[in-house]
């Protein structure tokens, strides 16, 4: 099994956890793509980070196959916080612009308490299309 995490502003220092089956098998850097040995049949894999985590996604494997996954922050997190810090830069200037920081702040509330289990995605990869994509 290989894993991808993306590079992303978000999360950049911190090192997300990787579960197989419920078991710790590992952590994965800011933009670093991890190779962790998994036995045929069928598994459960999650990526953690503090108190949330991905959804927890169900894989069948076979004898010498590799499985691609890409995890990463939640979506849309790559434009979410610098676009608040704009906001509230340009608040100083225009001041009912401030307002429109309400909207990203609930968002950003919502993954950290209800949506916890939603904070990451984790989705599973076609390698030969990311191959040939990069030729």
């Amino acid at each position: 099994m290989v894993l991808n995490r993306t590079s992303e502003y978000a999360n950049r220092l911190i090192n997300f956890g990787v579960f197989v089956d419920g078991k710790k098998v590992g952590t994965i850097a800011n933009g670093e793509t991890k190779k962790f040995d998994v036995l045929s049949g069928q598994h459960t894999l999650v990526t953690k980070i503090d108190w949330c985590s991905s959804p927890t996604l169900v894989f069948s494997i076979g004898d010498n196959e590799i499985k691609n996954f890409k995890v990463g922050g939640f979506r849309n997190a790559s434009w979410l916080v610098p676009t608040a810090l704009i906001i509230i830069i340009l608040s100083y200037i225009v001041s009912y612009l401030f307002y429109l920081v309400i909207p990203v702040f609930l968002l950003i509330v919502y993954y950290l308490t209800i949506g916890r289990k939603r904070y990451l995605t984790l989705i599973e990869t076609n390698a030969e299309r990311q191959e040939s994509i990069a030729i």
